[in-house]
């Protein structure tokens, strides 16, 4: 227990305040770009490291000596001295990114398109609910809750008018943008907030 202590203590400084740190300096003070990809090789070795110690992380904690050896590795991939992240990087990640790159752009999108389609069925599913059980009216085969009876429903029907109107239009904002949309509407931000131009 003590040993986990001091391990979580020294990579939460080491592996995430520091860089973090050095992370904000390198974004304000407009960094080198070999300081920027420095940075950004190490947030992707830590980023690795993190999603495989959350799911093996619970049967790797009973190995003998696996605090010690993690705050080792920690220590190894963030302090600058010893560069572990950019070997780490260069020897493993960046040959297994490329050779499953394609799979994982696949991946990826299908993850983020049945995500979105999922949360907004819940949603739904959880809004109907919500709108029968306050109209005290069961809910169809189809899902669909009936017709409500009692006159104080009015105002639940008002919001789940619109929920139907503009839920969509909100669980769409989650979704991933298109770059090229976001830099026209950025520029025609910069447009409009510009009153005392020459011109």
């Amino acid at each position: 227990m003590f040993v986990s202590l001091i391990s979580h203590i020294l990579c939460a400084w080491f592996a995430f305040a520091l860089p973090c740190y050095s992370t904000y300096k390198a974004l304000t003070h407009a960094a080198s770009p070999d300081t920027l990809q420095a940075l950004a090789t190490y947030w992707a070795v830590i980023g690795a490291f993190i999603a495989f110690e959350h799911t093996l992380g619970l049967f790797l904690s009973w190995l003998p000596f696996y605090w010690e050896l993690r705050t080792i590795f920690v220590l190894y991939i963030s302090l600058p001295q010893t560069s572990g992240s950019t070997y780490v990087y260069k020897t493993y990640l960046e040959p297994w990114f490329s050779k499953n790159e394609a799979d994982f752009d696949v991946a990826m999108a299908s993850a983020n398109t049945n995500a979105i389609a999922f949360c907004r069925t819940r949603i739904n599913a959880l809004f109907d609910f919500v709108w029968s059980f306050v109209n005290k009216t069961p809910v169809s085969a189809d899902g669909d809750p009936q017709e409500p009876v009692h006159p104080l429903a009015i105002p639940v029907d008002h919001i789940k008018g619109l929920w139907t109107a503009y839920g969509p239009s909100v669980l769409a904002a989650f979704a991933p943008k298109d770059t090229s949309d976001a830099h026209v509407s950025s520029t025609a931000h910069a447009d409009v907030h510009q009153p005392y131009s020459t011109n």
